[in-house]
């Protein structure tokens, strides 16, 4: 949050914790709260971009995707994102929980405050780009679905006689 710190004293125990698991003051400047959502989804999508390019290269080289899921779950990497999101994205259920034109929207709003500040971003920017095709793919018709439907798109882009055969809805 951002704005005024009394305020956000005052109600951060009853009225904000309803909106989440937990609440931070960044600064009394209005916009500081917004800054920081975009900065955290920002990273959330580029780690679905590398984690649905991981799952394609692992199914390419016929390594069982939901084994490597339960190996990313179990080591250094492992977050309650790719374990939630990883089964369904092998089984094509791409049911909206945040939808990949939002996600697109924060990474490409984050790109640019990474701009104005001077700060290298180019990992995140391919992320974003990846995301911004999913979301431009006529044919897919993924900007509504769930961001982990930028899975569907690193299949289409792919050679690899996996993704080939995958299809949305089959």
């Amino acid at each position: 949050c951002a704005g005024s710190k009394d305020v956000f004293d005052e109600i951060k125990d009853n009225g904000l914790k309803v909106m989440g698991k937990a609440s931070h003051f960044f600064n009394d400047e209005v916009g500081y709260g917004t800054r920081a959502k975009l900065v955290v989804n920002s990273l959330m999508g580029t780690m679905m971009a590398a984690f649905g390019e991981g799952l394609a290269l692992s199914e390419s080289l016929g390594l069982d995707g939901a084994k490597m899921v339960e190996v990313i779950g179990q080591g250094a990497i492992q977050s309650p994102m790719y374990n939630l999101k990883g089964p369904k994205m092998l089984a094509q259920d791409h049911a909206p929980n945040f939808p990949l034109k939002h996600a697109h929207k924060d990474m490409a709003l984050a790109s640019d405050m990474a701009k104005a500040a001077g700060v290298e971003y180019s990992v995140m920017d391919k992320a974003e780009e990846l995301l911004r095709a999913a979301r431009e793919d006529e044919e897919l018709e993924l900007a509504d679905l769930d961001f982990s439907a930028v899975f569907e798109k690193i299949h289409k882009e792919s050679t690899s006689e996996v993704s080939k055969k995958r299809k949305m809805g089959d």
